[in-house]
């Protein structure tokens, strides 16, 4: 499971065209938890500018991560940079939305998913899941928690498909 990182108590959202010591205190957390997840590690220079290569980082980290890729530091990406994993929802029967599609398209590329990528954890969606968390020697209840979310992060169809 990904370890948590020492953060700041403030979080300010932070986008390209930002500078100072906010950047520069979440560029060195980004090179932690870029460093943490995939091998080899893509480092970016902590420089407190955020221009355009701490944007592409970012959006590596916010697919990696299942988030929405915008590029912007906002709360749900400071929480993957802090958290990782266990920052993720946890996804089960019912649950729906573009992260579902996500797991669904992850799951479906790497074999284990047949169904339609449609957003909704479905009764096939959970039988994939468990048959994935099986494969990876996890407690196969269906349910995608944060040691599930672990495993799926750094699946290497994964981060292939999260290089731009």
């Amino acid at each position: 499971m990904t370890t948590a990182i020492q953060c700041p108590t403030f979080k300010p959202t932070l986008k390209i065209g930002n500078k100072g010591q906010d950047v520069k205190e979440m560029q060195q957390r980004l090179n932690q938890r870029l460093a943490s997840i995939y091998t080899p590690a893509l480092e970016i220079t902590v420089d407190g500018d955020f221009g355009s290569g701490t944007e592409n980082a970012i959006k590596f980290l916010q697919c990696l991560g299942y988030l929405n890729v915008n590029g912007v530091v906002d709360a749900s990406t400071w929480n993957f940079i802090c958290d990782g994993a266990a920052s993720l929802p946890t996804l089960r029967i019912n649950s729906t939305g573009n992260i579902v599609k996500s797991v669904q398209l992850s799951l479906k590329n790497c074999g284990f998913y047949t169904g339609a990528i449609d957003g909704i954890f479905s009764d096939r969606t959970q039988k994939a899941v468990k048959d994935f968390q099986a494969h990876y020697s996890l407690v196969a209840d269906g349910v995608i928690a944060a040691k599930t979310w672990a495993v799926l992060i750094k699946l290497d169809s994964h981060v292939k498909n999260c290089h731009c």
